[in-house]
């Protein structure tokens, strides 16, 4: 069983361990991925890796609960200064903005799991709990800036989807049609969301 490492020794192995996977990640799929090349990629021994994770996959639970974090402390830290915007649309682009930056930094470990997913057919629970905040976040977003007649569970889904999947797939370069042009993106993709916030 994983146990998060205190000693600074152990602390750097499996910092190895984690740049290596999620090197290779951005190479390979994790199908294709062995234990073998993530140790001589690390430059450290197979048994080390096995010794500190015990598998593959359970490195790569570690190495998408750093996703994971960064995600959580955004939404919270945006849910503290919501009221620094001036409408759904803004803060809307806003999140779209922040979001492909973070699929960006860790595409690796979500194209990996949604790998997972697509052969498991199982939704991961940090996945789960990743999306559940950000629906709650979508909630307080139409209770600040829409009219209680356009707060609805169903908006707050249908922004969360969006918004997820259209970045997911724009970093997964899926989403050609798209604009190239950042900003343009962004209002793009921050108009829909809040037409879906208000559905």
């Amino acid at each position: 069983m994983y146990q998060k490492p205190k000693q600074s020794r152990s602390i750097l192995t499996e910092q190895k361990f984690l740049d290596a996977l999620d090197a290779l990640l951005r190479e390979k799929s994790f199908k294709q991925l062995t234990v073998d090349e993530i140790a001589e990629r690390a430059n450290l021994h197979r048994g080390a890796f096995l010794k500190r994770f015990g598998s593959k996959k359970r490195a790569l639970l570690v190495l998408f609960d750093r996703y994971c974090k960064d995600a959580s402390a955004y939404m919270l830290e945006l849910n503290q200064i919501l009221h620094q915007y001036s409408n759904a649309e803004e803060v809307c682009t806003e999140m779209s903005k922040q979001l492909e930056q973070l699929q960006s930094k860790h595409f690796a470990s979500n194209r990996a799991m949604h790998e997972i997913f697509s052969e498991d057919l199982v939704v991961d629970i940090r996945t789960k709990k990743i999306f559940k905040e950000l629906v709650e976040l979508t909630k307080k977003i139409q209770c600040v800036f829409l009219s209680d007649a356009k707060v609805s569970d169903n908006g707050a889904l249908s922004a969360s989807q969006l918004l997820v999947t259209i970045n997911y797939n724009y970093v997964l370069k899926a989403m050609t049609a798209f604009p190239r042009d950042t900003q343009s993106r962004h209002h793009l993709i921050g108009k829909l969301v809040t037409e879906a916030l208000k559905t």
